[in-house]
């Protein structure tokens, strides 16, 4: 009876606190986006034996808890929400064939299979909807990304810990990284060096600012750049590669300087591999192109034998395989179990073809309309309008070999929402616009000498009335 009154007591203290939580991440998008990245960091630090709770034969972990509070938060939110914007429709309709895959999954095959197959698209599309709820501002914007920032930090010093660990046998206690780590140098898996990159790409409009901040972003940029470089993933170069072009296409002052950045580390990065030799791809001096290391031709053979065998049943291009299944292959001479390595194809394979539909159709017309916005539109901030379409291509091109971070949903959201407040606002005519100016211009009356001692700023503001730009109102 004690111990039935205890446990009573423990979840009651439980609810009241998770209640707390959810009314601050209503309100706090920062405290969310602090949500997410700890998450993160749990994943990357703890690899698998991150802190988790069991129900019965279900393992929930402490960053599975973290997400399932800011996805609650993002429910609640969307319940204000009066208006769905076409890409916040085509969000929502991408979640409701994943939740019934999963329901599928774990009613036919196992609750824990399908939960940790499941746990990807949690983790991107829980945040995209709760970002996409808030309305953009210069000051969330810049707040975000000051913890993206920090978060990165951590992940830096994660990252020299282990290389102390490989190259100098200093052991720390840090677990090792089991995905991924097919040579030395590669201690994190692709999708934090991903995470990494994305932060590199936030720092660079430092480069054509001034200030103390522009010029500790401006190092923070060369750090992170540099660690991008070493950690020597070709795909990430790649996507931050295509990263940098959509910003030269929209600032070409910028972009070149990123562009000499880029070549610079590209040079320290060969002459490191030249240096240590074990360091590189396949214990080589330089890493060599991806087709020549066999990796691309064993991916494509991959989805060609996953995709022949998922057409067989006409029912997978309706629904597709329910969460759990697996994704077993053969693939040259021998079996392979893991994931596809292709966002698109493993959300096809797992929710049909209205799933691939829904995150092209979001992904693709995220930055079509991302770009129609052009320049200087919306909130300013790290994550501003600037560099948004920016991180939006490089997740287009980072999909087509990796699955999302658990990060990313926080970019899609912050865009998501920037779009959707463009929408909303009036379209002004810029005609119409000017034509009433210079009526205003000609119907203004006089204004009749100021009395001797007004200030001449005062005679402005009263000329412009209490709410024009200089007059009572507030900058």
């Amino acid at each position: 009876m004690i111990e039935l009154l205890g446990l009573g007591v423990a979840l009651l203290i439980a609810g009241a606190f998770g209640v707390a939580l959810l009314e601050v991440l209503v309100s706090r998008a920062d405290i969310g986006a602090g949500f997410v990245l700890v998450g993160m960091l749990l994943q990357a630090v703890f690899v698998e034996r991150v802190p988790s709770l069991y129900l019965k034969d279900t393992r929930i972990e402490l960053s599975d808890l973290l997400f399932v509070l800011v996805v609650a938060a993002g429910l609640a939110r969307l319940l204000r929400v009066r208006r769905y914007t076409p890409l916040l429709r085509w969000l929502l309709l991408l979640g409701i064939v994943l939740l019934v895959s999963l329901l599928r999954g774990m009613l036919t095959i196992s609750p824990q299979g399908s939960i940790n197959d499941f746990r990807q698209y949690l983790q991107f599309a829980g945040p995209a909807l709760y970002f996409a709820t808030f309305p953009p501002s210069a000051w969330l914007s810049d707040r975000i990304g000051r913890i993206w920032l920090a978060a990165a930090g951590v992940m830096v010093a994660l990252v020299t810990l282990r290389w102390l660990d490989v190259f100098a046998g200093v052991h720390l206690g840090v677990p090792a990284e089991k995905f991924g780590n097919d040579t030395a140098i590669r201690v994190i898996d692709g999708p934090y060096t991903f995470f990494l990159a994305t932060a590199a790409v936030l720092t660079l409009p430092a480069w054509v600012q001034h200030g103390r901040r522009a010029r500790r972003l401006r190092w923070l940029s060369v750090l992170l750049l540099l660690f991008v470089m070493l950690l020597d993933r070709r795909t990430v170069w790649l996507a931050m590669l295509v990263g940098v072009v959509v910003l030269l296409l929209r600032n070409r002052r910028f972009g070149r300087r990123a562009l000499a950045m880029l070549a610079g580390a590209a040079i320290v990065t060969s002459l490191v591999f030249v240096a240590f030799p074990g360091s590189g791809s396949d214990q080589e001096p330089l890493a060599r192109s991806a087709t020549s290391t066999g990796t691309l031709t064993w991916r494509v053979d991959g989805w060609s034998e996953l995709l022949s065998s998922w057409s067989e049943n006409p029912a997978n291009w309706l629904v597709g395989r329910p969460f759990g299944s697996g994704f077993e292959r053969r693939v040259e001479g021998s079996q392979v179990d893991s994931h596809p390595h292709n966002f698109y194809i493993e959300t096809m394979l797992r929710s049909g073809v209205a799933g691939l539909l829904a995150l092209i159709a979001l992904t693709a017309g995220l930055l079509r309309a991302l770009w129609r916005l052009g320049r200087g539109s919306g909130a300013r901030g790290l994550f501003g309008p600037d560099v948004l379409p920016a991180l939006v291509a490089m997740q287009l091109v980072w999909f087509i070999t990796w699955v999302p971070g658990s990060e990313q949903g926080i970019v899609t959201g912050l865009a998501l929402a920037l779009v959707a407040t463009r929408a909303r606002a009036p379209r002004r005519d810029p005609g119409r616009v000017r034509q009433r100016d210079d009526q205003a211009t000609v119907a203004a009356p006089a204004v009749a000498p100021a009395a001797p001692g007004v200030a001449p700023a005062a005679r402005a503001s009263a000329a412009r009335g209490p709410l024009a730009p200089g007059g009572g109102e507030r900058p």
